[in-house]
């Protein structure tokens, strides 16, 4: 199987607007005109933007609605926005915002005037990135910080020439239907272990700074009960030894467990029916670990359950 070569589909942009939109575009001159803003020199006006849905120099006005002129210069005029020097990322793209009013728009003006920065807010992209975020300004800062990443790996110019690459690969592949060549594209990018780290990454780790093992355990679930079991049970089983540490009971020898539940229910921590339920989800934790052994969305909850119920509490019997 071919790698995922991300640089080679920048190589394809040209091919692949001809194709779509009839004609290729060179936004690397159109960047070129963005040079005084990029250093400062003046501020930021109506003609500007309104350049990048000119149709012989882009194709976004097939995506976006240009701004009303007249409208967009008076605000313009009104704010002398300047676009350098750069205040930071959030800060840029929240002023543009608060003006444009699309983030859309606001990537356009963004990507062409700081090209290493910012690339061009585009669903399909987002989508590939596998990026949510609560807030649009959040969800542009974090495309554009994980296209910084790509950009990186892939050795590619600039922030916005990584989200033109992912662009031209999304056309060859998922919107050109289901061909050889789409096929053999999307296996090469579904096989990249990179690239797959990324976008688990990307839509798991807002949930891993959410949230404790016992509640991602109890989301996990349903999708899969073994892995639940797994991050439920590792919790299960560090309390265990923290409790085991403080009554003198040493873990991880045959029959150890059972003895810390004697113990517990000897120094009053536990009931002798809270005993049998330690020792019940203990077998459960048991089976998530091993390869076998099956296990039911309902005996992961109850192995919450009874986490949550008993052993959070020993947290305050010191």
């Amino acid at each position: 199987m071919a790698e995922f070569d991300l640089r080679s589909y920048l190589e394809r942009f040209p091919d692949v607007c001809r194709s779509k939109f009839g004609r290729a575009y060179n936004f690397a001159t159109l960047e070129r005109d963005f040079e005084q803003l990029r250093a400062g020199k003046r501020w930021l006006v109506a003609r500007d933007v309104l350049k990048l849905f000119e149709n012989a120099r882009t194709p976004f006005g097939r995506y976006w609605a240009p701004p009303h002129e007249r409208d967009l210069d008076a605000a313009l005029k009104s704010n002398h926005f300047y676009m350098a020097p750069a205040p930071s990322d959030r800060e840029l793209t929240e002023r543009l915002l608060a003006v444009l009013h699309n983030i859309g728009v606001v990537s356009l003006v963004l990507s062409f005037v700081h090209p290493e920065r910012f690339g061009v807010f585009s669903t399909p992209v987002v989508n590939l990135l596998q990026i949510h975020r609560p807030t649009t300004v959040e969800l542009f800062i974090a495309f554009c910080n994980e296209l910084r990443e790509w950009q990186k790996h892939f050795h590619l110019e600039s922030v916005a020439e990584t989200s033109t690459a992912l662009w031209t690969f999304h056309e060859l592949t998922w919107a050109a239907g289901d061909t050889a060549q789409s096929q053999a594209a999307r296996a090469a990018f579904d096989a990249d272990v990179w690239v797959q780290r990324r976008r688990v990454g990307q839509a798991l780790r807002p949930f891993f700074k959410k949230y404790g093992p016992l509640e991602l355990g109890r989301i996990l679930v349903e999708e899969n009960p073994k892995l639940a079991g797994k991050v439920a049970g590792e919790e299960y089983e560090r309390r265990l030894r923290d409790i085991a540490r403080r009554l003198g009971v040493r873990l991880g020898v045959k029959g150890s467990a059972e003895i810390l539940f004697d113990r517990l229910e000897q120094n009053g921590y536990i009931t002798l029916e809270q005993k049998t339920l330690l020792r019940r989800i203990w077998a459960t934790r048991n089976k998530s670990v091993h390869p076998v052994a099956t296990l039911s969305q309902e005996e992961v909850e109850n192995m919450i359950d009874t986490i949550e119920q008993i052993c959070l509490a020993w947290d305050a019997q010191v």
